[in-house]
């Protein structure tokens, strides 16, 4: 029996949190998705914070460029809490610059995935997050 997988998607723009959706719903796998629009809304939904539910992801797709809080120094806060060190985390980004590559070696992310997020991305994911296994970063650079 595969287990569901939950996922936090840590993004501000309306049309890819809508096209992300959809390739997941794709998938047809055991998925539910939470969404947060910025990095301060997505700490608040893991500590329980500020009326958020508290939310405990397998795996975090996280978006670099949003508005309060960017997804680097979202991704800075959450490397240095023990409690989500097992969280796999994907970098969801327009462009790959040396800047992110970089950020995704010194954050231990499992991977960097140009938008929009494609149905194979998210069969990848979904395997990552319930095989344990890290996947190469290779298999994410588009």
């Amino acid at each position: 029996m595969v287990t569901k997988v939950d996922i936090l998607y840590i993004e501000d723009d309306e049309a890819d949190i809508i096209a992300m959706q959809r390739e997941f719903l794709k998938t047809k796998k055991p998925i539910n998705i939470v969404i947060a629009k910025d990095g301060e809304q997505g700490l608040d939904m893991l500590y329980g914070l500020n009326g958020q539910l508290k939310i405990n992801p397998r795996v975090i797709l996280l978006d670099l460029n949003l508005p309060k809080m960017n997804g680097l120094d979202f991704l800075k806060k959450l490397r240095k809490d023990f409690n989500f060190i097992n969280v796999k985390v994907f970098l969801l980004t327009g462009a790959y610059n040396t800047e992110e590559k970089l950020a995704s070696i010194d954050l231990d992310t499992s991977g960097c995935i140009i938008k929009p997020l494609q149905h194979e991305d998210a069969l990848n994911i979904f395997w990552c997050a319930t095989s344990g296994e890290n996947m190469s970063k290779l298999l994410f650079m588009q």
